[in-house]
């Protein structure tokens, strides 16, 4: 599965994933319930999906219950989710702050009314995501899940982290197991899945019932599909030459500025760009340009010099 990931996975990123992934559960960005129904023409483009872009879960935040279920049957009459997912997870301050996200989880009785309500009122599955605890010191992701599920939540996924560790290193991956332990329903793993060694290994040893990636997919957009593939099949994951990946970001690329126009489109494809290039030897120097760009003719240029680069050092 693809995970919800602000400014990365919008309708054109998705576009893409789609193509190696045709099946995958794909996640749009977080949508907070409250900006959607106050600052509704500046969600516009978070909601905005394509009918092919199925199936698709909606991520919602909040936690005032009216907005939240004026937010959930917005998005379900306009939209056509086959899933909504709440974010109880966020640890980003902004978030947080404004009591979403992962602070729902100092607060489980408010969470768990929060999905009751939610369970109740609409016709289709609602899952949650959340982490081990708001900090090292309240770790209580086990009892918070038993709650998301007495409240009806049909799949849980768990990032393996704390609030407070953010992104640093020290996934816990042996929550997976604990978790899937805990609770009937299904079971997602999430955090520092970066190969299909890696998603193998959790499936295998802790029993949970699928993976979701979410930074590893930045500049690999196939990557949810061939490791799908992986895991079905055996086949191996390919490897792919930086041409080909490059190729792929300037499609990245056009597509987006046919999108958003070509002065937001550039603006919102630099970070992708160095995604795409990272890895390569040689690269690294280009990285300060690439976040630079002001036009497709520029981005090509550059990606023109960066292959005649490599094409001499192989040589």
């Amino acid at each position: 599965m693809l995970a919800p990931m602000a400014g990365v996975t919008d309708i054109v990123f998705r576009s893409l994933v789609r193509r190696w992934a045709p099946d995958s559960l794909i996640c749009t960005e977080m949508i907070s319930s409250n900006g959607m129904i106050y600052s509704r023409q500046r969600k516009a483009r978070i909601l905005d999906h394509t009918e092919s872009d199925h199936p698709i879960a909606y991520q919602l935040a909040g936690h005032r219950e009216d907005i939240l279920l004026e937010a959930a049957h917005q998005v379900i009459e306009d939209h056509a989710p086959d899933t909504l997912d709440l974010n109880m997870g966020c640890p980003v301050k902004k978030i947080t702050g404004n009591f979403e996200g992962c602070a729902l989880m100092k607060e489980p009785d408010l969470a768990a009314a929060l999905i009751s309500s939610l369970v109740k009122e609409v016709d289709i599955p609602v899952t949650v995501k959340f982490r081990l605890g708001w900090d090292h010191n309240s770790i209580n992701f086990l009892d918070f899940a038993k709650r998301c599920e007495d409240a009806g939540a049909s799949m849980l996924t768990l990032h393996a982290r704390t609030r407070s560790q953010g992104y640093q290193p020290g996934c816990k991956w042996e929550a997976f197991g604990e978790l899937k332990q805990a609770v009937s329903i299904p079971v997602i793993a999430n955090g520092d899945i970066r190969s299909a060694e890696d998603a193998k290994y959790i499936i295998d040893t802790y029993g949970v019932d699928g993976v979701m990636i979410g930074r590893h997919c930045q500049g690999q957009p196939w990557i949810i599909g061939e490791l799908d593939q992986h895991l079905k099949t055996g086949k191996p994951v390919q490897e792919r030459t930086l041409k080909e990946r490059l190729n792929v970001a300037f499609e990245h690329a056009q597509a987006l500025c046919d999108y958003r126009g070509n002065q937001i489109g550039v603006r919102e494809i630099r970070k992708h760009l160095t995604w795409y290039a990272q890895g390569f030897s040689g690269v690294r120097a280009y990285r300060n340009r690439l976040t630079q760009v002001n036009s497709l003719e520029e981005i090509q240029a550059i990606f023109d010099e960066i292959l005649t680069e490599q094409y001499a050092i192989a040589i």
